[in-house]
């Protein structure tokens, strides 16, 4: 246990650290292409396992690390573009991959945090072409799997289940919202914590409809592609525009849980969350056949 333990401090130390490592790296390497494509989430719907598939692809070339956490973060906008490229392959690289192979390479990164309303706005004034791949996963799983991911945290959420989706509720119903003002003072509850609200997908998705074209989205079922990751991971390579190729499958960040979700809650969220998938289903003019 205390192994673990060590090896998560870890881990969070060193995303905490990293923004100075890549303020370092910016000046002494040349500035990187900014990514062709983002996969921008939702949390906990498989955004990791599609990352790494898409690494066995010969024409990806993936950034330096998988959530560069630019966009949605404020402190790390403010480092400016130079900062984010630094993240990023060069376009001396990405010639050479492109000449080696006979097609254009392409590079992408993954910060699954779809709910932040300041992604969309900065990505667009940034990387307005960019292809936005997302995952979506049954919100009523999805917040039970963020909430465990949470009870594993260096620093943990101490609360059960109820009365954390209770706790996030109230904050939604006191009128808090993340905007880039707020965003060091409110994260920490309405982000890492938003156990609920961050599976109001269909809200989210019209926000980020308001910056980018219908065409530039690939919107994927979760529960579908788990069954299917090869033929799924191929839809995203032809999407971007990228040959085929023969994935293997991977599966990276599965959920391990050694208690079921508590009945009262999942009836609560499964009644919660019905308006907010019809308004999904109404949005993508398909019905995943979640409760609605």
């Amino acid at each position: 246990m205390k192994l673990d333990k060590l090896t998560r401090w870890r881990h969070f130390l060193g995303r905490r650290f990293r923004p100075r490592q890549m303020e370092l790296r910016k000046w002494i390497h040349r500035s990187g292409q900014l990514p062709d494509f983002l996969i921008i989430g939702a949390m906990k719907s498989g955004t990791t396992s599609l990352y790494c598939m898409l690494e066995q692809h010969p024409g990806f070339v993936p950034a330096l690390v998988k959530e560069v956490q630019f966009f949605n973060n404020p402190r790390n906008w403010a480092r400016g573009e130079a900062w984010y490229r630094a993240h990023f392959p060069s376009a001396d690289t990405m010639q050479a991959r492109s000449a080696q192979l006979g097609y254009q390479a392409l590079t992408a990164e993954a910060t699954p945090a779809m709910s932040t309303p300041i992604y969309a706005e900065n990505a667009a004034r940034l990387v307005p072409e960019a292809r936005l791949i997302v995952s979506l996963r049954n919100p009523v799983e999805r917040a039970w799997s963020h909430y465990q991911h949470m009870r594993r945290h260096p620093i943990p959420e101490k609360l059960g289940f109820a009365a954390a989706i209770e706790q996030d509720l109230a904050w939604r119903h006191q009128g808090l919202r993340l905007t880039a003002d707020n965003h060091g003072r409110l994260a920490g509850r309405l982000v890492k914590r938003g156990y609920v609200h961050r599976g109001y997908y269909a809200e989210q998705l019209e926000h980020w409809l308001r910056h980018f074209p219908r065409e530039q989205f690939l919107i994927m079922n979760f529960d579908t592609w788990k069954t299917e990751p090869s033929e799924s991971i191929g839809r995203i390579t032809r999407f971007v525009g990228l040959p085929d190729h023969a994935f293997r499958d991977h599966r990276a960040n599965v959920g391990r849980y050694t208690e079921p979700m508590p009945d009262d809650c999942r009836d609560f969220l499964v009644d919660h969350y019905r308006p907010h998938n019809r308004r999904l289903f109404e949005l993508l003019g398909e019905n995943w056949g979640w409760p609605s």
